[in-house]
């Protein structure tokens, strides 16, 4: 919906909303009146860093090696 409120961080300090905000600063707004401060229209907001847990890319253990049974040698 329009009216949901989204959270977003300030880049720039300046006046958003009213009052004077500081750098890091979050706000409350919804997407129609934070795309003006937003690239391509504007410059002072930005979606927040979500903090992720780092992933352990490397396995624990190496997979077993694949094997072919034996062909059989009398055909």
């Amino acid at each position: 919906m329009m009216n949901d409120l989204k959270d977003y961080e300030v880049t720039v300090a300046r006046f958003i909303g009213g009052q004077h905000r500081a750098v890091g600063d979050p706000v409350k707004m919804t997407e129609r009146a934070a795309k003006y401060y937003m690239e391509p229209h504007g410059t002072g907001l930005k979606l927040p860093n979500l903090v992720v847990a780092p992933v352990d890319d490397k396995p624990t253990e190496k997979p077993a090696a694949k094997t072919e049974p034996a062909a059989n040698a009398n055909g």
